[in-house]
């Protein structure tokens, strides 16, 4: 959701771990960067053809975890996560994309530098995909 007032846009959305605030007791409400960042998350870690109705929504990174990791995956996998922000996520401005690769344990873990069009600070976005089977 977006919101403006005189100052600027500001993004919210609700937390989705669904937990209630202690004292009003309703949904926890995440604001500006870290409303961004679940978002951003929640596309990298979406696989193609996941969402129906929306078959090409997300990044489809888990399948590189099965694969022989060299500099091509690692090109790949940049590739990949570009241009899931660039389609599907307007409110960033992506400023660098690093991956830093665990091959014997199957593990990814991402680090995304980036800023929101409303901002002037960067933000710092880290995901860890591994493999559960």
């Amino acid at each position: 959701m977006i919101r403006s007032n005189i100052s600027g846009i500001f993004y919210k959305d609700f937390d989705l771990s669904f937990r209630k605030h202690p004292v009003t007791k309703k949904l926890i409400i995440k604001k500006n960067d870290e409303a961004v960042k679940q978002a951003l998350k929640n596309l990298i870690l979406t696989n193609l053809f996941e969402r129906p109705f929306r078959p090409l929504f997300g990044s489809d990174i888990t399948k590189t975890l099965f694969e022989n990791y060299d500099p091509i995956t690692e090109s790949n996998l940049e590739t990949y996560i570009r241009t899931a922000i660039e389609n599907y996520e307007p409110r960033v401005i992506v400023s660098d994309i690093n991956i830093f690769a665990d091959p014997d344990g199957n593990e990814l873990s991402i680090n995304i530098l980036f800023r929101t069009k409303n901002a002037t600070n960067s933000s710092e976005l880290i995901v860890t995909v591994d493999r559960i089977r």
